[in-house]
C-alpha cells in the first residue's frame, strides 16, 4: 500500500518530465479539469451543516438525555424485532440527510471513495479490522499510561491513607461504557448475535459510518485551500521531514477532524468510549485514503465490530465460570 500523492484520487494531471528531487506527477484538483464548472464552496458548506455534524449532533443530544434522566436505556433494544427496526431506522434516517447533502454538495465518486468492491478488499478489510484492534488499544493505553504513571507515584508518597482512587478504578473510570450501547445479555441469543455481526456490524455501523467519513473529508477538503493540495517538488535546501509533513499533513489534518467529530458522536459511551472511537475512525480514514476504496474501510470496520460482539457473546455464554474465577473481568465490562 503506497501513501497517496493527494486526497482524493480524481483524474491524474498531464505528465510533467521529472527533475532532480521533484515527486511523481500527482492527481488533481476536480475544479482544476473543469475550469468551466468551479464547484462553489458554499455547497461543500452545506453539505458539512446537512451530513458532517450528524454524528455529533446525535451524540451530544443522547448525552443531554442520559444527564436529564430522560435516557431510555442501551440504544440498542434487547429484541429481535427492535435490533431490526433500529438498524433500518438509522440506514433510513442517514440516507435522507445523506441524499439531501450530496444533491446539494455534488461530491464526485472518487472523492466519496466509492469504486466497485473486489475481493481483495476482503482481505484487506479482515487484516485492517486487527490492525485497528491493536492500533487502538496501544494508542488509548499508551495515552493514558503517562498519567496513571504520575497519579500511582503521587499516590505512593502521600501514603495509603491519603492515597486517591486506584489504577483499576481509574482504568474503570476511562473504559468504553458499552452498556450504553446495548444489554449484553442479549447476545445470548444466536439469532440476535446474527444480526449484530451482520446487518449491525456491516450495513448500519460499517457502510453508513464510512460513507458519512468519506462524504466528512470530501467536504472538508473542499473548504480547506487549493494550494496545501498542489504538489511541490522538494527544494535542495528543504529539510526531508518538513517536506514529508507538507505531503501528508493536509490528509493527516482532515482524517483528524473526521476523527474528532466521530469520537465525540459516542459521548454516551464515556470519555473512554470517544478516545476509542476517535483511534479507530482516524485509522479507518488512512485506510480508506491508503486503499483508495471505501469498501476496504467497511469491510474493517465490520470486522472490527462483528468481532467484539463475538467476544462479548462469549463472557455471556460463560458469564457463571467467569464469576468464579475472574469476576473483576466482568466488573471491567460493565456486567
Amino acid at each position: 500500500m503506497e501513501p497517496p500523492e493527494s486526497f482524493p484520487p480524481t483524474v491524474a494531471a498531464p505528465p510533467v518530465i521529472p527533475t532532480q528531487g521533484a515527486i511523481p506527477p500527482v492527481l488533481a484538483h476536480p475544479d482544476a479539469l473543469h475550469p468551466g464548472a468551479v464547484r462553489p464552496r458554499w455547497r461543500s458548506v452545506a453539505f458539512l451543516l446537512l451530513v458532517g455534524f450528524y454524528p455529533l449532533i446525535l451524540g451530544v443530544l443522547s448525552q443531554f438525555l442520559q444527564i436529564g434522566g430522560a435516557s431510555r436505556g442501551p440504544a440498542l433494544p434487547p429484541t429481535i424485532q427492535g435490533l431490526i427496526l433500529v438498524c433500518l431506522e438509522s440506514v433510513a434516517v442517514f440516507a435522507l440527510f445523506f441524499g439531501a447533502g450530496a444533491w446539494v454538495g455534488r461530491p464526485t465518486r472518487k472523492e466519496l471513495f466509492w469504486r466497485p468492491m473486489r475481493g481483495l478488499d476482503w482481505l484487506w478489510g479482515a487484516l485492517w479490522s486487527v490492525g485497528v484492534r491493536l492500533g487502538a488499544v496501544v494508542a488509548v493505553y499508551g495515552a493514558l499510561a503517562p498519567f496513571l504513571l504520575v497519579e500511582a507515584l503521587q499516590s505512593k508518597s502521600a501514603g495509603e491513607a491519603a492515597a486517591g482512587p486506584s489504577i483499576e478504578e481509574r482504568l474503570q473510570q476511562f473504559r468504553p461504557k458499552l452498556e450504553a450501547l446495548l444489554e449484553f445479555d442479549a447476545l445470548a441469543d444466536p439469532i440476535y448475535l446474527l444480526l449484530a455481526i451482520t446487518l449491525l456490524s456491516f450495513i448500519t455501523a460499517g457502510l453508513r459510518e464510512e460513507l458519512w467519513r468519506a462524504g466528512f473529508m470530501a467536504a472538508v477538503r473542499d473548504l480547506l485551500p487549493r494550494s496545501w493540495w498542489t504538489p511541490r517538488p522538494r527544494k535542495p535546501s528543504e529539510h526531508w521531514l518538513r517536506w514529508q509533513a507538507r505531503r501528508w499533513g493536509p490528509t493527516l489534518l482532515v482524517a483528524g477532524l473526521a476523527a474528532v467529530v466521530f469520537g465525540l458522536g459516542h459521548l454516551p459511551q464515556g470519555i473512554g468510549g470517544v478516545v476509542l472511537t476517535g483511534v479507530v475512525g482516524f485509522i479507518l480514514a488512512l485506510v480508506m485514503i491508503g486503499h483508495r476504496s471505501l469498501w476496504a474501510a467497511v469491510i474493517a470496520h465490520g470486522f472490527f465490530d462483528a468481532s467484539t460482539f463475538v467476544l462479548l457473546a462469549v463472557i455471556v455464554w460463560n458469564k457463571e465460570w467467569i464469576q468464579r474465577m475472574a469476576p473483576d473481568l466482568l466488573k471491567q465490562l460493565g456486567m
